[in-house]
């Protein structure tokens, strides 16, 4: 353990950092993979590197999966960073749907935990550590938990060595990074308004309901009223079925 510590240490500000930090972060904590992605509140996920998984795999997640990701859309709802195990955000419909039954079943992962830290800007980096037969127990995530504070320090130590103009990977993570408004093709969802376009462009783009009203010079109510009546429209329900309806769109045009 202190071997991997000072290891990490050495490795800030260097491109051996992220290994190093993996090193630390699993070396009491036995897993059979691990994947590392940064995660946006206004954009699609990137993957960093992994070790263990397919380079396929890691295309179907880009491709399509993503959407489904519970991490990604918790990232992008509530922001929250430190030890994230995935039966935490397992609920019933996360549990039938296709990022467990598909992503992680095709993946032959049975169980992960991520730990989430800080990335600049918008963004946090993932670093996930994955099993193929056994769950994580409590012990193991309350060890991690321990240590979070160690991981959040390196990582930190790390963006302020790298300096303001460094890109982890080819998105901008900076303060100054501005989300992109996606266009919306003109042939996709015909039965909304101008109006509910707009809207739509700004949920897309990551914005929260409250700056969605300030932008178009709205209450909050009628933001939401305006969210609604675009959902019934598109026989939805949630923000994460208007995203897929999206990209499955825009992907094939």
């Amino acid at each position: 353990m202190w071997g991997k510590l000072a290891g990490a240490i050495g490795a800030v500000g260097t491109e051996r950092h992220i290994d190093c930090l993996i090193d630390l972060i699993g070396a009491d904590i036995a897993h059979d993979l691990v994947t590392v992605a940064r995660y946006s509140a206004t954009r699609k996920p990137e993957f960093v590197k992994h070790r263990g998984f397919s380079d396929e795999m890691v295309q179907h997640y880009l491709d399509s999966y993503y959407v489904f990701d519970p991490f990604y859309a918790s990232w992008r709802g509530e922001r929250r960073l430190g030890i994230m195990p995935l039966k935490r955000l397992a609920g019933d419909e996360v549990k039938r749907g296709q990022y467990i039954a598909g992503f992680l079943a095709q993946s032959q992962i049975c169980d992960e935990v991520g730990i989430m830290l800080a990335d600049g800007g918008d963004w946090c980096l993932g670093i996930f550590l994955d099993r193929t037969s056994r769950p994580f127990r409590d012990r193991e995530i309350a060890l991690l938990e321990e240590r979070l504070p160690v991981f959040s320090a390196l990582h930190a130590l790390d963006i302020k060595a790298r300096g303001p103009d460094f890109l982890r990977t080819s998105a901008p993570s900076g303060p100054a990074a501005s989300p992109r408004t996606p266009c919306i093709p003109a042939a996709l969802w015909p039965g909304l308004t101008q109006r509910e376009r707009e809207l739509v462009q700004l949920v897309l783009a990551g914005h929260p309901t409250a700056a969605i009203a300030k932008r178009l010079g709205i209450t909050v109510g009628t933001a939401k009223n305006h969210r609604r009546r675009i959902y019934d429209k598109l026989d939805i329900t949630t923000e994460r079925e208007l995203f897929l309806q999206f990209f499955e769109f825009t992907s094939h045009d």
